[in-house]
């Protein structure tokens, strides 16, 4: 392993994609490291732990963006709107996994597996945002598609999990889980109904009747991959803590030919190919929740267009959906 060789602040530190971060700052890099850990003025003093090292959390509101070199931000679209621009302004490169900055056009949108390259053509200082939990997953498994057959049209739907909704959303499916199986009420708090033995929409309603976590992976394939794909989704909350998962239906505008699919799979970086054989992998229980890679399996042809191919992808939602992205970022960024 490396050394850490960048002073790091960690914005949202007590949060549950900011301890994830930190387990893999720990995980991928040796020695000693310079880290500030930054939340709510609440949460001032608490102590954190990286590796053997403890680290003290500052308030956010009061920190000196000058003393880090690369900020990594996951406290919210609020917040990353508040301070990312004061850290930029002292000279720190943000990476936000928030979605405040998708959408500008100026501000790079990166799953390095897919897009990397864009990192780069950088060398000041400059705000990157992390792309939704989801659209990083579908992306990765994409990405070998698109350059084999030309991707044309996706249509998916995602299962995703409460881990994705924060802490708070993982101790609401605990406590109503608890209480169901005991025959006793339950509340609800962050979600607008039960979660616990039940499914339902992920995300807030737009406009056009899609929910917001729908518009994300439309609009972030899009800017990601390639723009001319028009992409639906689906997106829903299932009574699973950690891991995503996707099945997704693929137009393209070459056939299909499933060996040479396969090679690409397993190529890819980032991505372990499960056999179309077993079905039962990969799922989010044993192929995602702390595991890096994406995963995809049931690789099938459609049964009536030879342009078309089906398959299911699963991966850690606070990994490569969140703070494993984040990472990777930053490590091509001290790589060049």
């Amino acid at each position: 392993m490396k050394n850490l060789n960048k002073r790091i602040a960690v914005v949202g530190a007590t949060g549950a994609v900011g301890r994830v971060f930190l387990e893999l700052l720990e995980e991928n890099f040796s020695g000693k490291k310079d880290l500030h850990l930054l939340a709510s003025k609440k949460s001032e003093g608490k102590l954190i732990s990286c590796g053997d090292q403890q680290f003290q959390v500052k308030d956010l509101s009061t920190f000196d963006f000058s003393s880090a070199d690369i900020a990594f931000f996951s406290a919210g679209a609020d917040i990353s709107g508040e301070f990312a621009p004061i850290a930029l302004s002292q000279g720190c490169t943000v990476i936000d996994n928030s979605s405040k900055f998708r959408r500008e056009e100026d501000i790079p949108l990166i799953i390095p597996e897919v897009n990397g390259d864009i990192l780069e053509k950088i060398n000041d200082p400059i705000i990157i945002s992390n792309p939704n939990c989801s659209t990083a997953q579908l992306l990765v498994a994409l990405k070998p598609i698109h350059d084999l057959f030309e991707i044309t049209r996706v249509d998916v739907v995602t299962f995703q999990a409460v881990s994705g909704s924060g802490q708070n959303a993982i101790d609401e499916l605990l406590n109503q889980t608890e209480r169901s199986l005991n025959n006793e009420s339950t509340t609800k708090e962050v979600y607008g109904a039960q979660i616990a033995f039940n499914v339902i929409p992920a995300g807030n309603l737009e406009e056009n009747d899609y929910t917001d976590e729908e518009m994300k992976i439309s609009y972030e394939t899009k800017k990601i991959l390639d723009e001319k794909i028009n992409i639906s989704a689906t997106s829903v909350r299932v009574p699973v803590i950690y891991g995503h998962s996707i099945a997704a239906h693929i137009k393209t505008n070459k056939k299909i030919d499933l060996p040479n699919l396969h090679s690409a799979f397993e190529a890819q970086t980032g991505l372990d190919k499960y056999s179309e054989k077993d079905f039962l992998s990969p799922n989010p229980l044993e192929h995602a929740e702390g595991r890096d890679p994406v995963s995809v399996g049931r690789i099938r042809a459609d049964l009536w267009e030879d342009d078309r191919v089906n398959i299911w992808i699963v991966a850690d939602n606070l990994r490569k959906g969140a703070a494993l992205n984040s990472l990777q970022i930053m490590e091509r960024i001290m790589d060049k």
